[in-house]
């Protein structure tokens, strides 16, 4: 694993430029305690599988106990959380948490495409339409 987070870390710093931070802890947790911790609480019935979560106040990426590094889908979950944790590690400025995501789900398609992942966007099951919804900021009335 270490060196797969290595590796993903280069990249990410290849992408945008400067030097990768160190990297996080990586703790694999059953999926319901995954869950619990993105929503922070009980999730909701309905709730989505879970791929990962970056805690920046820990510095750590939480992946849920079926994640396999042999898994392009499950790898690009991990490049996708490190992405987070270069955003923290290097005080990126965004408006809102939420405004962190676009460039997290970009260099996630980028990754898969250049691993040969025709359709990345029906691999990880989003669009582009979805992905600027979950990057807006709210408004602020």
């Amino acid at each position: 694993m270490k060196e797969l987070v290595t590796s993903l870390l280069i990249w990410i710093a290849l992408q945008i430029g400067g030097e990768p931070p160190a990297a996080p802890e990586i703790r694999i947790l059953p999926e319901q305690e995954l869950a619990e911790r993105f929503f922070g609480g009980k999730p909701p019935a309905d709730a989505s599988h879970i791929c990962g979560l970056y805690q920046a106040a820990s510095r750590t990426v939480y992946l849920p106990e079926s994640w396999s590094a042999d898994s392009h889908l499950d790898r690009s979950s991990l490049l996708h959380e490190l992405v987070h944790h270069v955003q923290a590690a290097r005080n990126l400025p965004y408006p809102c948490p939420a405004a962190r995501e676009r460039l997290a789900y970009d260099l996630q398609v980028k990754w898969l495409k250049e691993n040969g992942v025709a359709d990345p966007y029906a691999l990880i099951n989003i669009d582009e339409f979805t992905i600027a919804i979950n990057s807006m900021c709210p408004s602020r009335e």
